[in-house]
């Protein structure tokens, strides 16, 4: 979720949150080795999109990815989960970049809505089972980011099992950097009523940056910390710290440096995140 915005609908319905979904004896957690190889290298992909100004060049590099590692060929030799894993990383990346292309909003959409509904009917047809923490993980992402597009009875349905989905990854990796980190937006995000806390949120920030395994997690558990650092005017100083440390695993990024423009302005990620404030950069 690091680029994940929790809406205005999320937080509405996050009194709803904190159903617990039952877990069955029927698992599918582990995938191969081979998998978990391509989840890395897509993870470091990702990193290296935050360098890209433009979205549309950005979304030439994953046509490009896609082309050569995520192709029907390219994946032939994985499972359905795992498959359905990579998919689901792509389909967010495409759409984190394509939302910022008025034009192209209708097509965000359906490709969202598409996703949504593999995603939903693989998992239906699986009750009672329990799938592996990416799987979980990217899950948790798609129905958080669909929230935005679907109807009310939706938005309550999938509302409960966006923070589930994230807290069954942890179940089996304590230590998982994307689970933590996405769930450290939930806490920060979510009303106090719908059991939101944003010491809470600093903990699992905390614990991401402590658990990062490779350089792309790192990088973005860094850059959710620092926004945290941020916001507290005793600690500006380990933010800066931080955003640099990241920066330096992914030089001169545009990512990076837009942080440290709203930053410059007195804002953090967070509270852009929330009050949708524009920048010169959004033009």
């Amino acid at each position: 979720m690091d680029q994940m915005k929790f809406n205005r609908l999320l937080r509405a319905v996050a009194v709803c949150l904190g159903v617990f979904l039952s877990v069955s004896a029927a698992a599918q957690t582990s995938i191969s080795p081979e998998a978990s190889r391509a989840v890395d290298d897509f993870m470091t992909f990702r990193m290296n999109l935050a360098s890209y100004r433009r979205p549309e060049d950005a979304l030439l590099a994953i046509e490009r990815y896609h082309n050569e590692h995520l192709s029907e060929e390219a994946l032939s030799g994985f499972s359905e989960q795992e498959t359905l894993i990579l998919r689901n990383f792509e389909v967010l990346e495409r759409y984190n970049f394509m939302r910022e292309i008025p034009s192209r909003k209708e097509e965000t959409v359906d490709m969202l809505k598409a996703q949504y509904k593999v995603l939903t009917s693989w998992i239906a047809a699986r009750k009672g089972e329990e799938f592996n923490k990416w799987l979980l993980t990217t899950a948790g992402d798609i129905l958080s980011c669909n929230l935005s597009y679907a109807r009310v009875s939706q938005i309550l349905r999938d509302g409960r099992a966006v923070k589930n989905y994230y807290e069954r990854a942890l179940l089996q990796d304590d230590s998982m950097e994307y689970a933590l980190t996405n769930l450290g937006q939930w806490y920060y995000y979510a009303p106090a009523v719908g059991g939101g806390s944003k010491s809470k949120a600093g903990d699992f920030f905390e614990r991401a940056v402590e658990g990062a395994r490779t350089d792309a997690e790192t990088y973005y558990a860094k850059i959710f910390l620092s926004q945290y650092r941020f916001e507290d005017k005793k600690r500006r100083h380990e933010a800066a710290a931080l955003l640099s440390e990241a920066d330096s695993l992914q030089p001169g990024g545009f990512y990076v440096a837009w942080i440290r423009k709203i930053n410059e302005q007195g804002y953090s990620l967070f509270y852009w995140n929330t009050h949708n404030i524009r920048t010169e950069d959004d033009d």
